[in-house]
């Protein structure tokens, strides 16, 4: 993951555009981007009157302006007066309901259009990429649909079987390159017991697969992954007693199904003792601390984390 951050730091394509610029660069390869103010991310003091290479798209010098050693031919960008930082990474968020503009939320907003958006707008504020959880995108309906309390009463136009019809913009956009947007990848719709996934605002209730028996389990995993999804989701949340979530044999069923498509799970899980036997089974990560209830994560989670990072490894 380090890496991987350094390689999606902020782009200044403003005054790295000119004419002039672009052919130094397409001769040596190289850009020198100096006398930024450079906080590098890695704890250690920022560095002013900074200079910065990219060679390729990499990083491949940081020093002192003046004192960094510059490629003969590299391209040079004045950033004087500038802040330079890693750009933000946003692995939890839930983007295309909400229509900015005028603070509705519905499905109706989930469009390609208002999605773009939405990275646009955390590209403007130095996100360089964002996983979102729990899309609106076409799945099969499955057994347990009818017994999901948020999406009582049901929408007539709404099949009782096959699929829902609600498109796959999130899977399009994320195959795409789009300018002056953030990185999209997209969890898809997630996985959880019949009205205890996503809790919000109405319009995403519903949109999650609902199982409630391995067998159930295993067929949502089998048509989610055909999605290239960046991991599954799960909800094990009972809301303080006051629902029902994925039993162990149930989230089990997803973690060994989802192995053998060799796609990570993450869960939404805020109890530290769920965390723990989540864990012990093969979770991969998780979308929140399990600190509900004054929780605190013990040597025990610690040594269960360490384990699974060894054997992630």
């Amino acid at each position: 993951m380090s890496s991987y951050l350094l390689v999606v730091t902020f782009l200044f394509a403003a005054p790295a555009c000119s004419p002039r610029l672009g052919e130094q660069a397409a001769t040596t390869g190289a850009t020198v981007f100096e006398g930024a103010r450079l906080i590098t991310g890695d704890g250690s003091a920022p560095i002013e009157s900074s200079a910065f290479i990219v060679e390729n798209n990499q990083f491949t010098g940081v020093g002192r302006k003046g004192e960094l050693p510059v490629p003969a031919g590299a391209a040079h960008v004045d950033l004087t007066g500038k802040t330079v930082m890693p750009a933000k990474v946003d692995m939890h968020g839930h983007l295309g309901y909400e229509n900015v503009v005028d603070g509705t939320t519905a499905k109706e907003n989930f469009t390609r259009e208002n999605l773009i958006d939405h990275l646009e707008r955390y590209a403007y504020l130095g996100f360089s990429a964002v996983v979102s959880i729990g899309d609106l995108a076409e799945r099969e309906i499955m057994p347990a649909d009818h017994l999901n309390v948020f999406m009582a009463p049901r929408d007539p136009r709404m099949p009782k079987t096959g699929r829902f019809p609600w498109g796959d913009v999130p899977f399009r956009i994320q195959e795409e390159v789009l300018p002056n947007a953030a990185l999209f990848r997209t969890a898809g719709q997630g996985i959880s017991w019949p009205g205890a996934g996503a809790t919000g605002h109405p319009s995403r209730n519903d949109v999650m697969y609902p199982v409630t028996t391995e067998e159930e389990a295993r067929r949502a995993v089998q048509d989610y992954v055909k999605n290239k999804v960046a991991f599954v989701k799960i909800w094990v949340d009972d809301r303080e007693g006051k629902l029902k979530t994925l039993p162990p044999p149930l989230y089990r069923a997803i973690l060994d199904e989802a192995r053998k498509h060799n796609v990570p799970v993450a869960a939404h899980t805020v109890k530290l003792s769920d965390a723990k036997e989540l864990y012990k089974a093969g979770l991969e990560g998780a979308t929140h601390i399990p600190v509900r209830g004054g929780d605190v994560p013990d040597a025990e989670f610690i040594a269960i984390i360490k384990e699974r990072v060894a054997k992630s490894d």
